[in-house]
């Protein structure tokens, strides 16, 4: 009983060796883990200085509100009836 059990666990250790060869010959799962790797760095130590901004990096405000916050906030300012910017105020008559 114990040799076709032992040459079974044998073939999968042999085919999981296979798996795993090709697995770290692909490009792809290179990229993959340089991008995690690349992701958790900068959350533990910021963007790096000499690294070019990604798209949309230069562009974003930190301190500015989501899309639907801001979103939700002008649909309550309409309803109320009050502008969330309002006009300036007219010009006063001249001065002679």
């Amino acid at each position: 009983m114990a040799p076709p059990l032992n040459l079974l666990i044998r073939a999968l250790v042999a085919f999981e060796d296979v798996i795993i060869r090709q697995i770290l010959r692909s490009p792809g799962f290179h990229r993959g883990v340089g991008r995690i790797h690349r992701y958790i760095d900068e959350k533990r130590n910021g963007p790096l200085p000499h690294e070019p901004l990604r798209q949309g990096q230069a562009s974003a405000n930190p301190d500015e509100q989501g899309f639907a916050r801001y979103f939700i906030e002008e649909l309550k300012n309409q309803f109320r009836g009050t502008p969330t910017n309002p006009p300036p105020p007219p010009p006063g008559p001249p001065k002679r």
